[in-house]
């Protein structure tokens, strides 16, 4: 029986994996999940404090053909106790996504035949999560000979990879976690979720503090690197958004060179890229600049400016490092696409270097873009002599999950990682994050979460276990057909 039948009468694929993970062994396990509810607190307006989904906390989204109005909003790091920062650990900020799938109702299913193993667990979606209603699911599990990563480097990518949150938070202290994630044959990247930011390399004017992001190398060594972001309007420092004497398009010209050219020069071919300039466009309108320091003080020249100086560091010192545009809500067609694919013909028309787009992906089930959607729009990217590379893929459920909703979660996955096999200079695809236990949704989205490809059924420093996302990315990257 294929996995997508399973699905169909109501089995889910999940795997009980220790440190380290094995793979060739199908197991049964019976899920009792436990709903995420986080405190609620007051919305945050995404034009007055924009934060990144990148583990912690991330920009708005709206798919224009939707009703959901879903908010990222800004969150305490985890990192640092800066007020100026916003990160993604506690959540401060509410909103109110809405989606298709209900997450109350209740599955029932039947026990597979090919297993004789069953072991009955119970799951909390994130460290962050209390619990609230329950419902019990049985999910099966593949028998995979290979990984995720090893699957993307034979359909011609260059790696599956992952973001994580290291140093700052638990996963460098979790033996399960950092067992799967050195885990060659499913993770063959790394980026940085938060280490590199502004405000943790630069925090005062001029002096650079390398030490996290030196000890987030050291714990990735043998995985390519996404080095994640120059310039973006969250996690800053206090001397950019609090400054003793008011900037001019002059002096913050001046600082935002400085900062892009010294990390460049610093980290040189260590990175594979370089997000350069991260979420520059806004929802309201779509395809608008998005209001922030760097534009109100600079107005657009501000993106030109830090691909230029980018471009500028790369040349002087010989280097390979990627330089690319990282953005979410720019993974289908539309205004704000458009602007992005505008953005890279007048880079390129200066004769300034821009590798490659970031599709950041993060999703919600029922609500991703079709296949067909998603490739269109890689290939009007490539088009342009670019690459393309989904950034920060994750998709969302309302919790609790239910056999219905985990089945689309995994069509979705597999209609994101499958556009990206379809298109030659589609290079890699990676997760932002993989383990629900560190997941940035429940405490961005109250309500909402499973959203990753691993569980720790009894919690941090638990051996994991591996969703039914996981087999759909999967069969995705070796040419499976859908079968939903």
């Amino acid at each position: 029986m294929s996995l997508r039948s399973l699905f169909t009468t109501g089995l889910l694929a999940a795997g009980a994996l220790a440190a380290p993970p094995g793979y060739g062994n199908t197991v049964t396990v019976t899920v009792t999940e436990k709903a995420s509810c986080s405190a609620s607190a007051s919305p945050t307006s995404h034009s007055s404090s924009t934060s990144e989904g990148h583990g912690n906390t991330h920009s708005p989204w709206h798919y224009p053909s939707h009703s959901s109005s879903s908010t990222k909003t800004s969150t305490t790091s985890k990192a640092s106790t800066s007020a100026s920062s916003a990160s993604k650990t506690s959540a401060t900020s509410t909103a109110s996504p809405t989606s298709k799938s209900s997450a109350t109702s209740s599955a029932t299913s039947k026990t597979s035949s090919v297993t004789s193993s069953v072991v009955s667990v119970t799951t909390t979606t994130s460290s962050l999560a209390s619990t609230a209603a329950t419902t019990t699911i049985l999910a099966t599990a593949t028998a995979t000979n290979y990984g995720l990563n090893d699957a993307a480097k034979a359909a011609g990518k260059l790696w599956f990879g992952t973001a994580l949150d290291v140093p700052g938070t638990g996963e460098a202290q979790d033996p399960y976690y950092i067992a799967e994630f050195d885990n060659i044959h499913d993770f063959g990247e790394a980026t940085p979720a938060n280490i590199m930011k502004y405000e943790f390399t630069e925090p005062e004017a001029g002096v650079f503090n390398y030490t996290g992001a030196e000890e987030f190398l050291t714990a990735a060594a043998g995985k390519a690197i996404r080095c994640h972001n120059l310039i973006w309007s969250s996690e800053l420092p206090t001397f950019i958004t609090n400054p003793t004497v008011n900037w001019t398009n002059a002096t913050l010209t001046a600082a935002l060179r400085r900062h892009v050219t010294t990390l460049v020069e610093h980290f040189g071919d260590r990175c594979y890229s370089w997000d350069v300039v991260n979420e520059a466009f806004s929802d309201n309108p779509a395809g608008a600049y998005a209001p922030n320091i760097w534009y109100d003080t600079i107005g657009p020249a501000y993106v030109v400016e830090a691909f230029q100086a980018a471009s500028d560091a790369v040349r002087a010192n010989n280097l390979a490092v990627k330089l690319y545009y990282n953005d979410y809500n720019i993974e289908f067609l539309g205004n704000k696409s458009y602007a992005a694919q505008a953005l890279v013909k007048d880079l390129k028309n200066r004769n300034i270097q821009i590798d490659g787009v970031g599709l950041e992906s993060h999703f919600i089930a029922g609500e991703t873009p079709a296949k067909a959607a998603q490739q269109a729009n890689m290939e009007a990217f490539t088009a342009l002599g670019v690459e393309v590379v989904v950034t920060e893929l994750d998709v969302r459920l309302n919790l609790p999950p239910t056999v219905a909703t985990e089945a689309q979660q995994v069509v979705d996955y597999y209609n994101t990682v499958a556009a990206c096999v379809a298109v030659p200079r589609c290079v890699g695809i990676v997760v932002w994050d993989f383990d629900d236990t560190y997941s940035w949704i429940p405490g961005t989205f109250p309500g909402q979460g499973y959203g990753d490809l691993f569980l720790q059924p009894n919690g941090p420093n638990t051996p994991l276990v591996r969703k039914a996302p996981y087999d759909g990315c999967l069969e995705a990257l070796t040419g499976a057909p859908e079968a939903l």
